[in-house]
């Protein structure tokens, strides 16, 4: 390596503008002159490429053609997961620039995640998903800033018909507004025994429901400032239910409770 690709900066910049050269060699040792058609460049660009590799160290030479090094091995992995990383972001960042920037979402909620978007045509998309999920969840936990009349349904249905357990915190003005609008549900939704609820004069910056059953879940529901659902962020990865267990017990710890079970 020469002084002109010691720096970080300079590697970086090396591994970005060439990730498709160690994308191609991350398999098997390509002979350069093979280079160019596999990635269909010309031979001057291989030539460059290969010369920035070499000089960062990222490439050597073998019988069988060019190979990674065993740090271009390590940086082609890293910066493929880089990548996907960007592409779940790029997939989730509607819904992400509506939530609050302080808000602790970890990657591994986006990391392939399902989306649904409340668009034009299909508004009710997210609580189909949400009806679904909790259809099949033996528990379900979780947390809202606002009530929507499908989502008492559900779980008013859920819990006198005993198919499943369910703790719910919600914010203050949604605990008065299901006792005044849906107070006879909400009590034999209580009195079943399978429904507690706990009140926080907290503000919620998203809602969520993490499931238990066959298939573990988690999702996180986005509304905007003036409560409209406008999608969820949907993953069934164990980190991400930990996660989304997690913080629901944060902020149950933090509740009074309503009552229930």
């Amino acid at each position: 390596m020469n002084e002109a690709g010691d720096g970080s900066d300079d590697l970086i910049t090396a591994v970005t503008k060439r990730a498709e050269f160690l994308s191609a060699l991350s398999s098997e040792p390509i002979p350069k002159r093979d280079l160019g058609d596999e990635l269909r460049v010309s031979r001057s660009t291989v030539y460059k490429a290969v010369r920035e590799l070499r000089e960062h160290d990222l490439v050597k030479r073998t019988d069988d053609g060019l190979e990674l090094t065993l740090a271009g091995r390590l940086l082609e992995t890293e910066y493929d997961t880089f990548r996907g990383c960007v592409e779940d972001v790029r997939r989730t960042r509607q819904l992400l620039s509506i939530l609050p920037t302080d808000c602790e979402l970890p990657m591994a909620l986006v990391d392939d995640a399902t989306v649904a978007l409340a668009e034009r045509h299909a508004p009710n998309h997210p609580v189909q998903y949400v009806e679904e999920i909790v259809s099949e969840a033996d528990v379900a936990r979780g947390f809202s800033p606002v009530a929507l009349p499908q989502y008492v349904e559900l779980f008013h249905k859920q819990a006198v018909r005993g198919n499943m357990s369910a703790e719910l915190v919600l914010e203050r003005p949604v605990v008065r507004y299901l006792v005044t609008d849906y107070g006879d549900r909400l009590q034999e939704a209580l009195q079943s025994g399978d429904l507690s609820v706990w009140e926080t004069t907290e503000t919620l910056p998203f809602g969520l429901i993490a499931v238990e059953g066959e298939r573990d879940g988690v999702c996180v529901v986005v509304y905007d400032d003036r409560g409209e659902l406008r999608g969820l962020i949907a993953n069934r990865a164990p980190e991400a239910v930990a996660w989304g267990r997690e913080i629901f017990e944060s902020y149950r710890d933090g509740a009074d409770y309503i009552g229930g079970q």
